[in-house]
């Protein structure tokens, strides 16, 4: 009360009222009406609670009252809900205190009263007061905690689905590419991943699943009209970064035919031991590295879960490109002389997906 001028004023007029000075009141005579008034309300509710045997108590510190829950119920905290449908507001700033004021009369003392007895009988009546058994917390616990999970697991599920929408909105319009990462998904389901997967031969399911991306790539890099701009819509690889992996590989290529060159050469600095990895692990560590700075930088960028969302896009996306993409099985041959202009500009309007030279 003292924080403003205004409660500094009331709070001398109270105290002088006290003392009997300037208000010619008897504050003294009301107060302890007024206590001894909240008193009597509290042992007479709580008779009526123990009449109506209902698990519910008041106490009460002069005017200022707090609500007991004598059941170890997990919906006990609804109890202010149910004097709400009484006509009874506590407060929007608890779930179990109020106040009365000295205004109160005998009247609105046994209203309340009948009003606390109504909703808690009701309460009541609806189960709400029911004891939780360890079971029933068990069960509640986990129910709660597998729709946390379903709910989170689909919002994941979502935003890999939208990164997988936006990315065939914005690069995936050409014919011949539609027609490239149909037929190459097929080719990755029906061979690199049972061969990596299944048979334990990274060798073969590499070299399969370089010829699929070969084809998958090529209607990137030669026939899709990429609106740059558009592209940066997209979350993962863009043709930069695909670029770079295209590199990589080739200097991997070149590292191996000319291996023992490089060993020589290593050896006069490091243990070449060190180096020493069969074909299957050669070829299984440069196809990891295709995958794994991308990973790394999508984690340091934007955190773990975006970046596992983003492996499992890619894992997962040869299944959906067979939905996605199953109108083009088979396309009119004039497409594959339709090449984009390497040097070219391309503006794509996502509404109608046409695209246009513009330099």
């Amino acid at each position: 009360m003292a924080a403003w001028h205004g409660g500094i004023v009331a709070s001398n007029v109270f105290l002088e009222a006290l003392e009997g000075r300037c208000v010619k009141i008897s504050a003294r005579e009301e107060l302890s009406l007024l206590m001894n008034n909240c008193n009597a309300f509290t042992v007479a509710l709580n008779a009526k609670f123990a009449a109506a045997e209902v698990p519910v108590r008041i106490r009460n510190f002069s005017n200022t009252f707090s609500i007991d829950y004598l059941s170890k119920s997990l919906y006990n905290s609804r109890f202010p809900q149910y004097l709400l449908a009484e006509g009874v507001f506590l407060g929007n700033y608890s779930t179990g205190k109020f106040n009365l004021s000295a205004d109160v009369s005998a009247e609105d003392f046994q209203l309340l009263e009948s009003k606390f007895v109504a909703a808690a009988s009701r309460m009541q009546h609806d189960g709400y007061f029911e004891p939780t058994t360890s079971s029933a917390k068990v069960k509640l616990f986990t129910t709660l905690a597998a729709r946390f999970t379903m709910n989170y697991l689909k919002l994941f599920c979502d935003q890999i689905m939208n990164d997988k929408h936006i990315d065939i909105e914005v690069s995936h319009n050409h014919p011949v590419n539609k027609f490239g990462h149909f037929w190459s998904s097929v080719g990755m389901i029906a061979f690199a991943y049972p061969l990596i997967f299944w048979h334990g031969e990274p060798v073969k399911g590499c070299c399969w699943f370089f010829i699929t991306h070969v084809i998958r790539q090529t209607g990137h890099f030669f026939y899709e009209h990429q609106d740059r701009d558009i592209e940066k819509l997209k979350f993962g690889h863009k043709d930069a970064s695909k670029k770079e992996a295209v590199a990589f590989l080739f200097g991997a290529a070149v590292f191996y035919k000319y291996r023992n060159e490089f060993w020589d050469f290593l050896a006069q600095y490091v243990d070449p031991t060190l180096f020493q990895l069969s074909l299957d692990q050669y070829v299984s560590t440069i196809a990891m590295f295709t995958i794994i700075p991308h990973f790394v930088e999508i984690v340091y960028q934007f955190g773990i879960l975006r970046g596992i969302s983003w492996a499992l896009k890619i894992l997962t996306d040869p299944f959906t490109d067979l939905l996605d993409f199953y109108t083009h099985i088979f396309i009119h041959p004039k497409w594959f002389l339709d090449m984009k202009d390497q040097r070219a500009r391309y503006r794509l309007d996502i509404e109608t997906k046409k695209v246009m030279k513009i330099e």
